[in-house]
């Protein structure tokens, strides 16, 4: 009875524990059903989020980066407590709507669809191979507008079975090619099956077929043949095993879009004997300063077997640099007995003609004065033969001393694969048939003289000279540079630096510890021709001298530069009314030559209309005696009558307050000098680096000249007619020449000698060159032209009565 009652406590224990369990696993797998979602209470979840509270506390790194992510710079209004910004939830809110949208939009694939991979079997029979194809398919998110096409092969191939993933696939025929239809997106594998036509036992055996270019792909082929070499075209690596009196081909493609295999009965071995090397040997002796750098051509031919390994004897003293060719694997050199050899290695054994080339080179103490070249050796070649030339690199001089086992030849007949191995003149050239051979070279050193690095062509000045004492110099430099930073020109201390350019450029002029301008220069540029291209430096600065007198003295230098000018051009425009008596200094006056029918007028208009921006209107003739020399002066009166001396000065004044001038170091702006006055060019070829090139000359104002002449004129009357008794003979001697040659002008201006006339009158003009500057001819001729005509029109008139 007891036993019964503890049985069934045990029971109602069980069944409580077992009601208990039941109640607490429902509501688990009920979470875990829903997707493990928790249920809250709304109180409880407001409490968690703090709805209930109007401010939002964040870190200040939290707080920039929502900043940094605004569209504009909005700074919302918070404060700081406890080292937290605290905003209220509306200026949160704006903050969050201010924020950028992310950037970015969906990424369009690269096509509708691509084939990873291919992997090829084949199976060949008799007649046809089979094959089997397995390909890795990609679909990617498109417009599904229509099915997608998928080209596979060509109508060549008789297809029997296409699946995709598994599954009969959509296979349609267009354009002679079969393509897969589908729809699917994602990745897929598809698997063809076809055959081939292929006759492995007629003609040349092989097949080939187009195939999809895809990155990866893996070909595998049984051909029911032994003894067989097979190729794969386009393959990096092709294995083949026999198996059962079958070849089994394997091998990766490289990205084609075609396939070819051929396959040839494999060749019988034959013991062929040791390889016969014949070689011939260009070496060039490239003689520097302290080494003899040389390059050698060996021109191989190996017969009746391969090698794959070369050995040569290395000249004595000489350094192997490199060797270079075609199949050529690596390189080592090693002492044996007294000798260096020169081991090279193949990447594959070759048979036939290959090409190597080797450079080498000795080097020279600076007490070796000659030096010897035995030339390299080829070992265990049946026959060597070879050429040696040389040539200098340096400043050094080369001559052969002594030879041996050589036989000197032509230029006209160095072969070329030697002359092409070099650019400048070949010195010597020999021609050996056999080793041993040697040659001493005799090496004279000379020092070396530096070349210049820089040159001035041509420096064209022009300085305009003010009546109240200003001077404009504007001076272009036409140069060449190589290495120069600087060009350094003398000036003086008191200038102002108006504007500097180089090359077009605006540059920053400074002066260095001696006081000369230092001009940064621009590196000339090589045509491909190798010649340097010129640039131009423009310097304009102003100087403050004296201003002019009624009579006086003035000197003037050009800016002397570090580096050597080949011709300078310095043009002086000085005032109008001022005569300028004498000029010195050491530049030549430039005297204008014509050519034959070119007078000087039309040489000196071309010339101002080239260099004056000034329209030209007028133009007074003068000449000068210059220390015995004739100098053309020309007066630009157009010019002058327009801006007068005054104002010419002022709007130097007023140019010169529109930049800032004079201090070195700072940019200037581009400045044009108005140019006025009278022109006076003169010229100096081949000035040396520091030369001082100066000018200088007397002038007197046009004032004092033309009192002069008056008072001479007035003198010369008042003794005229104080002595007028002396003068009477000769003023009757004179009166009678007159009447004489008033009676040869009517007489040759009679109405029968009109043609006549004519004739003389043009011969005249075109002999003598008469022009209206010329007043005492011109007048003359025109007198007896003029008279002529009326003289002829008299006659006429008298006839007709």
């Amino acid at each position: 009875m007891r036993r019964e009652k503890t049985v069934n406590y045990i029971f109602l224990i069980c069944f409580y524990l077992f009601l208990l369990f039941s109640f607490f696993s429902l509501p688990l797998e009920a979470d875990n059903s829903a997707g493990s979602k928790i249920t809250i209470d709304w109180k409880e979840f407001r409490s968690l989020l703090k709805l209930d509270v109007d401010e939002i506390r964040l870190s200040w790194d939290e707080f920039s980066k929502l900043v940094e992510q605004t569209v504009t710079a909005y700074k919302p209004e918070y404060r700081v407590e406890s080292g937290e910004v605290v905003l209220t939830r509306e200026e949160f809110k704006k903050l969050l709507d201010r924020m950028k949208p992310p950037v970015g939009g969906e990424l369009k694939p690269p096509a509708d669809y691509v084939i990873t991979k291919a992997i090829y079997n084949g199976v060949m029979g008799s007649e046809s191979t089979t094959f089997t194809v397995l390909l890795n398919l990609e679909i990617f998110d498109r417009d599904k507008e229509s099915y997608l096409k998928i080209p596979l092969f060509q109508e060549g191939l008789a297809i029997s079975e296409v699946q995709l993933d598994g599954k009969p696939a959509s296979v349609i025929t267009e354009g002679g090619w079969h393509y897969l239809s589908t729809s699917v997106e994602g990745r897929h594998s598809v698997r063809v099956e076809f055959s081939v036509n292929s006759l492995p036992d007629k003609g040349s055996p092989g097949l080939s077929f187009n195939i999809p270019e895809t990155p990866i792909t893996y070909l595998t082929l049984n051909i029911p043949r032994a003894g067989i070499e097979a190729s794969i075209q386009n393959a990096e690596e092709v294995r083949t095993t026999e198996a059962k009196g079958h070849t089994i081909v394997r091998g990766y493609l490289s990205p084609t879009s075609y396939m070819h295999v051929s396959w040839k009965k494999e060749d019988k071995r034959v013991d062929r004997g040791p390889a016969r090397i014949y070689s011939e040997i260009f070496n060039l002796l490239s003689i520097e300063a302290d080494a003899i750098s040389v390059i050698t051509r060996l021109e191989l031919n190996v017969v009746q077997n391969k090698i794959n390994i070369l050995t040569l004897i290395v000249p004595e003293d000489y350094q192997v640099i490199d060797v270079s060719g075609e199949g050529v694997g690596g390189w080592s050199v090693r002492d044996e007995k007294e000798r260096q050899l020169l081991d090279i290695s193949f990447e594959y054994p070759f048979e036939g003609v290959k090409v190597l080339t080797l450079k080498s080179e000795k080097l020279l103490p600076e007490e070796t004065i000659v030096a010897n070249f035995e030339g390299f050796e080829v070992l265990g070649a049946m026959r060597e033969s070879g050429y040696v030339a040389g040539e200098v690199k340096s400043d050094a001089e080369a001559e052969v001393q002594e030879f041996s086992n050589l036989e000197r030849i032509d230029f006209q007949k160095i072969p070329p694969q030697l002359s092409n191995l070099s650019a400048r003149p070949i010195l010597f050239a020999f021609k050996y048939l056999r080793h041993p051979f040697n040659m001493v070279v005799r090496i004279t050193k000379y020092e070396k003289e530096e070349a210049l690095t820089s040159f001035i062509d041509q420096a064209k000045g022009i300085t305009l000279f003010m009546e109240d004492g200003k001077m404009v110099h504007q001076v272009t430099f036409t140069m060449q540079n190589l290495w120069d930073q600087f060009l350094r020109v003398n000036l003086p201390e008191d200038i102002s630096i108006w504007s500097v350019y180089v090359n077009g450029k605006r540059e920053k002029a400074s002066r260095d510890d001696d006081g000369r301008v230092l001009i940064p220069l621009a590196r000339s540029e090589r045509s491909p021709d190798g010649a340097l291209a010129p640039f131009d430096i423009e310097l304009i600065y102003t100087e403050e001298v004296d201003k002019f007198n009624f009579l006086g003295k003035k000197k003037n230098y050009f800016p002397a530069t570090d580096i050597l000018i080949n011709k300078v051009e310095w043009a002086l425009y000085l005032p109008v009314n001022y005569d300028y008596i004498r000029f010195g200094g050491n530049l030549e006056p430039v005297v204008l030559k014509p050519l034959p029918g070119v007078s000087v007028s039309e040489i000196e208009e071309e010339i101002l209309e080239n260099e004056s921006e000034a329209q030209i209107m007028d133009m007074e003739k003068k000449e000068l005696s210059v220390e015995g020399v004739v100098v053309t002066k020309e007066i630009a009166a157009g010019s002058a009558s327009k801006m007068p001396p005054k104002s010419l000065d002022s709007q130097i004044d007023k140019i010169g307050r529109q930049f800032t001038t004079g201090k070195a170091g700072l940019l200037s702006v581009k400045v044009n000098i108005p140019i006025s006055g009278v022109k006076y060019s003169f010229e100096k070829k081949l000035v040396e680096r520091e030369e001082a090139l100066f000018l200088d000359f007397t002038y007197t104002n046009e004032i004092i000249i033309k009192a002069l002449i008056t008072l001479l004129i007035v003198i010369l009357l008042f003794i005229l007619f104080r002595k007028r008794k002396i003068f009477l003979p000769l003023f009757r001697t004179l009166d009678k020449w007159i009447v004489k040659l008033l009676y040869l002008f009517k007489l040759a201006s009679g109405p029968g000698e009109f043609l006549v006339m004519i004739t003389v009158v043009l011969f005249l003009w075109v002999f003598f060159r008469i022009y209206w500057y010329k007043p005492l001819l011109f007048i003359v001729t025109l007198l007896f032209f003029a008279a002529a005509i009326v003289r002829f029109v008299q006659s006429r008139k008298e006839e007709s009565h």
